[in-house]
């Protein structure tokens, strides 16, 4: 059965000619309906740009370059402006990372809330506010019905961030991405959100999450895929890579990461080095320069899709 998303070797780049600058270099992912997929990785690895690609939401001169986007059967990167905006929204929805520029700063909250829902589910003003007052209850909004008279600035950020929450479930898309949808929010109110996101997975929701909490991803994932300098370097199902990963940077990530049984004297991990501003320049691996096994290998891996893809000659070849 094809998968609800399907993203195969998807080029991404900024600028044109000589001054381009490729920050997705063939990414390749599933998402079937019904699972959460997790995309890990430190900033600047290509998550959220891949993300906003898959919505057609690219800003500046940000262009798909090559590869394939397809969503329920349709490829998107041959739509137009008007077949996106008839797809946002209603088919797929997106939980933007930066909330401080998602919500329009002269609207109010139930203005913005009901816009989707009057547009794609042709509900009357009172329809749609009803639901928009259930759906911000839903994600914790105190008083929810003061909430839709509010301007954004009026909110905390953590109120904002559950606002977006709630504009991206109002339709009930097949697709969710969500970019951090816990950053500022409280431990209570982040585990409230992370059960609404597991019961949508569960009514059938297709959910591709971005998020740097490895706790979120042993408690949500159903498969996870990493991301380093614009390339997937593993992909598995959660409890495969949680135990058994392959590729030297999921290793490195996972044991920068603290156990509760760990001994307090015990110093975290951290990587050597960061992440190259300029990886489309560089050849052969991309991880060589921080790997501890770089003499070892220092060819061209190769990453396709499967049960568990590694992009590491060492690791394939052991």
């Amino acid at each position: 059965m094809a998968a609800l998303l399907e993203i195969r070797d998807l080029d991404i780049a900024f600028g044109r000619g000589k001054n381009a600058v490729q920050c997705a270099d063939g990414v390749s992912l599933d998402v079937q309906a019904g699972e959460i997929v997790c995309v890990v990785g430190e900033s600047g690895c290509g998550k959220s740009i891949t993300a906003l690609s898959v919505m057609g939401l690219l800003p500046g001169q940000g262009r798909v370059t090559g590869g394939s986007i397809r969503f329920a059967g349709r490829e998107l990167t041959d739509m137009t402006d008007a077949q996106m905006d008839a797809l946002r929204g209603r088919e797929m929805a997106m939980i933007f990372q930066d909330i401080m520029y998602s919500l329009n700063p002269v609207l109010t909250i139930g203005l913005q809330m009901t816009e989707g829902m009057r547009r794609h589910l042709k509900l009357s003003r009172e329809e749609a506010a009803a639901r928009a007052v259930q759906l911000l209850q839903k994600v914790g909004i105190p008083d929810a019905g003061t909430a839709m008279r509010k301007f954004p600035h009026q909110l905390s950020g953590g109120q904002r961030q559950r606002v977006m929450i709630a504009m991206a479930l109002s339709c009930s898309p097949r697709l969710l991405i969500a970019d951090e949808p816990t950053t500022a929010l409280d431990m209570t109110v982040q585990r409230q959100i992370l059960m609404l996101i597991r019961q949508l997975r569960d009514e059938g929701m297709g959910v591709l999450l971005i998020t740097h909490d490895i706790g979120v991803v042993a408690e949500l994932a159903d498969r996870v895929v990493v991301m380093y300098a614009g390339q997937c370097v593993e992909s598995a199902d959660v409890h495969t890579l949680l135990t058994n990963p392959q590729h030297p940077y999921t290793q490195a990530l996972l044991s920068a990461v603290p156990g509760l049984d760990d001994p307090k004297e015990r110093r975290l991990y951290a990587i050597p080095g960061a992440v190259p501003e300029r990886y489309d320049t560089l050849q052969g691996c991309r991880f060589a320069p921080r790997c501890p096994h770089a003499e070892e290998c220092g060819k061209q891996p190769q990453y396709a899709m499967g049960e568990h893809p590694v992009r590491c000659e060492r690791t394939v070849n052991a």
